[in-house]
């Protein structure tokens, strides 16, 4: 029986008798270091590095004009705003933005000279300022962002996030001016409820007066409703009077018209004369007499009707009509006098009674002349007269209803006077609940308002780039390579040891510990160069230490257990099971977004527990690392149990070991 000890060395001795085969080990120790570290390096930080990326901004905004506060034009150009802040920002993590136009854009975007193109639309400076004017014409304003999947898909989605965090910040901007204004405002509202409220108490006070003036106003409505009732009664009278006067003279016309008559037959009889002329002179006496009392009387009457009625109303023209009638009957009292005197001189000239007969005769037919139209002026007074009471008895009511609506007006000041103080009260309290900021404060409101919300994101157990991040998937991946090229070099079952009475254990580990020799050199060359060269940051060195060298182990069972099975078909089957085991170790994307097959596969390929180990070495956090190396011992286990059964069968000859089907 060969000792166990000797059997892998027997492998690796083959590999010392020439400097291809010597280089042909190292390469296969390289392996994982090209795949692993290239990989890493390769994508190490492009997020980082995004400035090296070319992309055009095209601006096609044209810059409007509003109306400040202090009634000047001010320009607003958003547009340029959002290009220069683009153009202007040299972060690493930011694009490098070139301000081009439409037609250098398009070509540029098309050979991939720009990775992403945004378009500025003509009208966003009009849209982001339509807030401020009439609601029905308020429009957002929108971006045009394009890039091409036929260059990268990656791109467009990183250009996408580039943009946003610009949108959103121009956004910020324009909400912070926006509600700066509405803040702005509140002190303007503030003023005005406070002049409100001066100018209510004004009102107040106005009302108070208004109410004292119309209490007033009511007493004196009192007073001419009093006055008028009393002119009423005196028109009344008046009227009353004038209508009795006017029916008793009625007949008066026809009386000096029959006096008329008899003075010419005075005229006719001389030897009647004297006696007719006495009796006619007595006559006339004691009707001039009693005519020209009644004159007087009416006289009287129509002065005081006119007072009257001047007291009622200053200068109406029926008071004028009165005087004038009062002065015609004062001239017909005149003429009665003269009557009377005539009459006398007749009496006294007896002997002359012929001569004075013609005389009587003329004046008693001017007499009958004139008499009518005293009667007719008589009848116009009592008509005046009668106008003159109707006039009175409305100014009467008027006053009377003109003392009630004033008494009404009083009641509605004195409400009015209450409802101004509440309406003072209500303003002063509406004006102290109303803030008023400053330019500080109202910065402060506005940028918190703008963005209420900001993400304060907190990593557990965080990475320092996006390399970093994938260097677990990277490795696991390097490991399994350079397990497929150890057993592409070294053979799964040693010759010597199957030719040989050895037990099929002793057997399969005897291709197995040289697999696991150079896996060992491969892991420590990995680390070396990712931790020392790359800078890979891990959390515990140790613990990626431990779970490269579990990794490797089962790597290399695994893949010594498909090709002691299946010979070289072996090597392909490999190749299957790398495929599944990279999309469904979630290395990239949570496996929860990939279809429920990869979500089968995940928790029973072994690769899935190596990544996890190897986040949390470079991460940090144990949880789950136990796991993790028992499960990886078991599938290290059962490979090699199946590469014992594989050696037990290879021990046996068989026709078909003979005469092989097919030999790769």
């Amino acid at each position: 029986m060969i000792p166990s000890p000797t059997l892998p060395w027997f492998e690796l001795a083959r590999f010392r008798r020439s400097r291809l085969t010597r280089a042909a080990i190292v390469a296969v120790m390289m392996v994982p270091l090209f795949y692993g570290a290239l990989y890493v390096w390769a994508n190490i930080n492009p997020t980082g590095h995004l400035d090296h990326v070319r992309a055009a901004v095209v601006n096609e905004d044209k810059v409007v004009e509003i109306t400040g506060r202090d009634g000047k034009k001010q320009p607003v150009a958003v547009g340029r705003q959002l290009a220069g802040n683009l153009v202007s920002n040299d972060d690493k993590d930011n694009y490098d933005w070139v301000l081009t136009d439409a037609k250098d854009a398009e070509a540029g975007l098309s050979d991939g000279s720009y990775k992403a193109v945004l378009t500025i639309p003509s009208n966003l400076s009009k849209a982001a300022t339509s807030t401020s004017g009439d609601p029905a014409e308020a429009v957002q304003g929108n971006l045009d962002l394009r890039t091409n999947d036929a260059v990268n898909y990656i791109n467009g989605t990183i250009a996408q996030t580039i943009l946003k965090a610009a949108k959103t910040s121009l956004n910020a901007q324009v909400t912070e001016t926006y509600l700066d204004n509405i803040y702005l405002s509140f002190s303007d509202i503030k003023m005005a409820l406070s002049e409100a409220a001066d100018g209510a108490g004004k009102l107040s006070d106005g009302a108070d007066q208004l109410a004292a003036g119309a209490s007033d106003l009511a007493d004196g409505n009192r007073q001419l409703a009093d006055g008028a009732g009393r002119l009423d009664s005196g028109a009344q009278q008046l009227a009353g009077g004038l209508s009795q006067l006017d029916s008793r003279t009625s007949a008066l016309p026809g009386q000096t018209r029959q006096l008329a008559d008899g003075a010419q037959q005075v005229a006719a009889g001389v030897a009647q004369i004297n006696q007719l002329v006495q009796g006619v002179t007595s006559g006339i006496n004691g009707s001039t007499g009693a005519a020209k009392a009644q004159i007087n009387q009416l006289v009287a009457s129509l002065r005081s009707a006119a007072e009257s009625c001047r007291q009622a109303d200053p200068d109406p023209p029926q008071c004028a009509e009165l005087d004038a009638a009062a002065d015609r009957t004062a001239g017909l009292a005149g003429v009665v006098d003269d009557l009377a005197d005539q009459a006398d001189g007749y009496a006294g000239q007896t002997k002359k009674l012929s001569d004075g007969a013609a005389q009587v005769a003329a004046g008693n037919a001017e007499l009958a002349a004139n008499v009518p139209q005293l009667v007719d002026a008589i009848g116009k007074a009592s008509d005046g007269a009668q106008q003159l009471a109707s006039g009175t008895s409305q100014l009467s009511s008027g006053a009377a209803e003109a003392a009630k609506g004033a008494d009404q007006l009083s009641g509605g000041a004195d409400q009015l006077s209450a409802g101004a103080l509440k309406l003072v009260s209500g303003l002063d309290d509406g004006s102290e609940q109303v803030p008023d900021y400053d330019k500080s404060e109202r910065e402060q409101l506005a940028r918190t308002a703008a963005t209420p919300i900001t993400e304060a994101p907190d990593r557990v157990n965080p990475v320092k780039n996006y390399g970093e991040a994938l260097a677990p998937y990277f490795i696991a991946l390097a490991l399994w390579v350079g397990a497929m090229a150890i057993y592409l070099l070294l053979r799964p079952l040693s010759a010597r040891a199957i030719a040989s009475t050895t037990g099929s254990i002793r057997t399969a580990l005897a291709g197995y510990v040289p697999g696991l020799v150079l896996s060992f050199v491969q892991v420590v060359l990995l680390l070396a160069v990712l931790l020392g060269v790359l800078r890979i940051d891990a959390a515990s060195p140790l613990l990626l230490l431990g779970v490269a060298l579990a990794t490797g182990a089962v790597f290399t069972a695994i893949n010594q257990m498909f090709v002691a099975l299946f010979g070289g078909a072996g090597r392909f089957v490999a190749l299957v099971f790398v495929c599944l085991q990279l999309t469904a170790a979630g290395g990239t994307y949570p496996i929860e977004t990939a279809p429920r097959f990869f979500n089968l596969l995940h928790d029973v390929m072994p690769m899935t527990y190596a990544v996890h180990g190897f986040r949390a070495a470079t991460a940090g956090g144990g949880t789950g690392v136990t796991r993790d190396f028992v499960v990886l011992a078991l599938f290290t286990v059962l490979a090699l149990s199946v590469t014992v059964i594989a050696a037990r069968r290879r021990q046996t000859v068989t026709m078909a070991r003979l005469h092989p089907t097919l030999l790769v």
